[in-house]
Parts: C-alpha cells; sequence; structure tokens
C-alpha cells in the first residue's frame, strides 16, 4: 500500500524554467512519519544556472523553510526554524556565500538528467544546507519499465547524495534514478535514508512530455529556447518505509 506521494511541476517561460514539487505521506502509521514538503526554484536555461529556491519541510517535529537567492555571483540564504511544528519561529538567519558554480537542488537534478546522456560517469556541483558537494553519478545500465504512464527505454543511473542535512529525511548510501532515454523524465526512484528507504514509480503524465529534453537539448547544442505555454506533471506515489 503506498504511504506516500509527489508531484512535480515544470513550466518554461521567457528563458526560465519553473520547477514546482511536493511530497506527502498519505497513510500514516506507528512505522511512518508525518512528511509534508513543498519547494520550487527558477532556472536560467540559457546558462543552466539558478536564481531561485525555496523548501519548505515538516519531518515528523521539524518543521523549517529555506530560500536562495542566486544573483551577482553571490548566494543570499534565508532560513527560518519553527519551534515544532507550530508557528512559532525559533530562529531565522541570513547568510552570504560567494556563488562557485554549486546549484541548487532542483538544477543540480537537471545538471544530472542532461549529462547522463552525454557521459557515462561525471559528478554534479549543489549547494545546500550551507555547504558545498560534489555528487558522483554513473550510468551502469538501461532497462525498459511499464508503468500506468506507458512503456519506457530508461538508463540506470547511481548517484551518491553524500549530504549532510537537517531533518529526518537525511541521505544514505547509494540512490537509484531510472531516466527517460526519450524524455529526460525519471520514470522510478530507489532512495535509501538514514531512517530508512523508499520506492517511488511514476504512475501519470500531464502536459508536455518533451518539456525536459527540449530545454535540456537547447542548453547543450547553445540555441535560444522557443517559448512554451505548456506544463508536464508526474506523480508518483511511492512505497514507504521509515
Amino acid at each position: 500500500m503506498p504511504v506516500a506521494e509527489t508531484c512535480i511541476n515544470y513550466r518554461e517561460e521567457r528563458e526560465i524554467l519553473h520547477t514546482e514539487s511536493w511530497v506527502r505521506t498519505i497513510n500514516i502509521g506507528k512505522l511512518v512519519k508525518r512528511v509534508y514538503n513543498r519547494g520550487s526554484a527558477k532556472i536560467d536555461l540559457k546558462l543552466l544556472e539558478p536564481k531561485h529556491f525555496v523548501y519548505y519541510q515538516e519531518e515528523g517535529e521539524f518543521k523549517r523553510y529555506q530560500e536562495y537567492i542566486f544573483n551577482n555571483g553571490k548566494i543570499r540564504v534565508i532560513e527560518v526554524k519553527y519551534k515544532g511544528l507550530t508557528e512559532e519561529v525559533e530562529r531565522q538567519e541570513e547568510k552570504l556565500y560567494d556563488y562557485k558554480g554549486f546549484v541548487d537542488p532542483y538544477t543540480a537534478s537537471l545538471i544530472l538528467y542532461r549529462e547522463s546522456t552525454v557521459k557515462d560517469k561525471g559528478t554534479v556541483k549543489m549547494f545546500y544546507d550551507d555547504r558545498e558537494y560534489w555528487l558522483p553519478y554513473a550510468v551502469v545500465g538501461r532497462e525498459t519499465l511499464k508503468t500506468p504512464a506507458g512503456i519506457f527505454n530508461t538508463r540506470v543511473v547511481e548517484v551518491q547524495p553524500n549530504i549532510e542535512t537537517k531533518g529526518l529525511l537525511k541521505p544514505k548510501g547509494k540512490w537509484i534514478l531510472w531516466i527517460d532515454e526519450s524524455t529526460d523524465l525519471p520514470i522510478r526512484m530507489e532512495l535509501k535514508f538514514v531512517i530508512g528507504s523508499a520506492s517511488a514509480r511514476i504512475e501519470r503524465i500531464e502536459g508536455d512530455r518533451d518539456i525536459l529534453r527540449r530545454t535540456l537539448t537547447v542548453k547543450r547544442l547553445g540555441q535560444s529556447p522557443q517559448k512554451v505555454t505548456s506544463s508536464t506533471l508526474w506523480e508518483l506515489p511511492p512505497s514507504l518505509s521509515l
């Protein structure tokens, strides 16, 4: 029985890719902690670089808001920590970092999708929780997946998210992603955390299936993307054991 669901939305407008996502538990019992996370990002498609990132977390009794603003070679970080799940602010901090090409998590995922089409091994540079990370990946195979959303020919990518973060969902070990060769959309994910693991499988795709492949290919070719008003929405009810 699925215990959580997640949705990711992509929208391209005026050479900016707008990305939004949420994940929430839907069947909560003694073995499953309540999770409700949501976030968004604005990504410059000409450079495939971040402009703005927001992430809101509710994981168990942990509640936090983060905002990163990328501008003029700097990353402005705003972090708000709450008391339990209340609206009372426990601590609010604002910090400034030099931008050295380490991107937010949403942009990092797009770079992974793009780079894994042309290189079987590599690293992705990511900034999160005040730290810079080099995330190694490797394409380890190809596999055809049958899903409720259709049949997909995928490349299987192993990622090592060696990230130290706050909250319940601290990454652990290797993550495995099945990325569709035609669209660059992730179709299946096997994720490990310190407190357990998650198996996510796609259920539905709505809108423009080719939005990522088109925008990422444009970046590879160095061309200006065309305006697109449609969006892609996909949903994955994971089998989650925490």
